[in-house]
């Protein structure tokens, strides 16, 4: 299929991205209630080319730099986390995808550039068997974000093995050959319909099928089709950045929000007014420099990604300090809205209050396990003393 490139910058992405946030902002209660991206918010993402951010050229994407995702959803996420979640995470399966080998990209893309794609990587209670040209799969997969908008899932699909633990494989697969099952009953980024997938005796030829030691920042089966340096990108080492922005982006929606009601608010009882305690302006100190601190170094690394996959030398420090950091951006994001919290007084236990709502999501995004502070920091602690990692990937 030919080029399809549309005359789109990361800067044109972000622009369109930033004056949504009122809307997003308006929405954000709606989104939680349903439990799922309302539909005029989907559209909105369609209309502003946010699903094709990290899409392959050739399938009519726009191939931006890694990192536009992260900033795209910081963004959106100072209105509503949940929003941000899902157009972030929708946008980096493109990508996942363009990894892929290349007949997977044209089945799901070959009729229809603009088909979405959802993802779940734990399965449970599975069942792989080897097929003829491919492999039997039953079982459910948990948390697969926004996917009652997308057509394919990719399923992490372990494959079992004689020699030791299982091959760690991402399948792709028709929904249409799914069931989804209405799970995200939650009180963080609730509305981002994080439903389960179900397969049963689900059929998947191996060339839909990519293993994940094959995408660690060298030429990937899909980057034959698609030059572009983001589909050589090790994953494990830049995955945590299409969370992180969501997470730093409500932090920092919660300290604007919080500073504008606090300027004109007084005590219930002696009307003293709140800005001029120096309680309240130290938290919001604190608050606004964490959340800052976080969105700069995320920034910078992602930044770094790109320049050093261009130059093919992304090195396994790298990719540990970036795990390192996207971790600990994620502890200033839920810093940064524990220091609000109080401020919110008795108001701050009603659950449509948006800095409440901040502060949950923040929460939410920082125990996906991507971006668990302890996990990130025990490899990187273990890598520069130079022991054996706790765990892998």
């Amino acid at each position: 299929m030919a080029s399809n490139v549309q005359a789109v910058t990361a800067e044109t992405i972000i622009s369109r991205a930033r004056d949504m946030v009122p809307v997003m902002k308006e929405r954000a209660r709606r989104a939680e209630e349903l439990r799922r991206l309302p539909p005029e918010t989907h559209q909105d993402f369609i209309d502003a080319g946010f699903y094709k951010v990290l899409q392959p050229a050739r399938y009519g994407g726009y191939e931006l730099d890694y990192g536009t995702q992260t900033e795209l959803s910081y963004e959106l996420a100072r209105g509503c986390a949940s929003s941000g979640w899902v157009a972030s995470i929708t946008t980096c399966h493109a990508w996942l995808l363009g990894m892929y080998p290349p007949e997977a990209q044209e089945a799901v893309w070959g009729d229809d550039g603009d088909t979405l794609v959802a993802s779940s990587f734990g399965p449970t209670d599975y069942k792989v068997e080897r097929a003829t040209g491919g492999y039997r799969v039953t079982g459910r997969w948990k948390f697969s974000s926004g996917v009652d908008l997308c057509d394919w899932v990719l399923l992490g699909t372990p494959i079992p093995s004689d020699k030791g633990p299982p091959a760690r494989v991402f399948s792709v697969a028709p929904l249409r050959d799914c069931k989804i099952e209405d799970t995200w009953f939650v009180s963080g980024l609730a509305g981002t319909g994080s439903n389960d997938v179900l397969a049963r005796d689900l059929f998947i030829p191996d060339n839909h099928m990519v293993d994940t030691a094959l995408l660690n920042g060298k030429p990937s089966p899909g980057s034959a089709i698609n030059p572009c340096h983001i589909f050589r990108l090790p994953l494990f080492g830049v995955f945590s950045y299409n969370l992180v922005g969501v997470g730093i982006g409500a932090a920092q929606g919660a300290v604007d929000l919080l500073t504008d009601q606090l300027k004109v608010k007084s005590t219930a009882t002696t009307r003293l007014k709140l800005a001029n305690l120096q309680s309240v302006q130290l938290r919001l100190a604190k608050a606004a420099a964490a959340a800052n601190a976080a969105h700069m170094v995320i920034a910078e690394n992602c930044e770094e990604m790109n320049r050093l996959e261009r130059a093919g030398v992304p090195g396994e420090a790298a990719c540990m300090r970036w795990r390192r950091d996207s971790g600990f951006a994620s502890l200033l994001a839920c810093q940064a809205v524990d220091e609000l919290f109080p401020l919110l007084g008795g108001q701050g236990l009603q659950s449509d209050n948006a800095v409440q709502r901040a502060w949950r999501d923040a929460h939410a995004v920082g125990q996906h396990i991507a971006l668990t502070w302890d996990a990130a920091a025990t490899n990187y602690g273990a890598h520069i003393l130079g022991v054996p990692p706790a765990t892998q990937g």
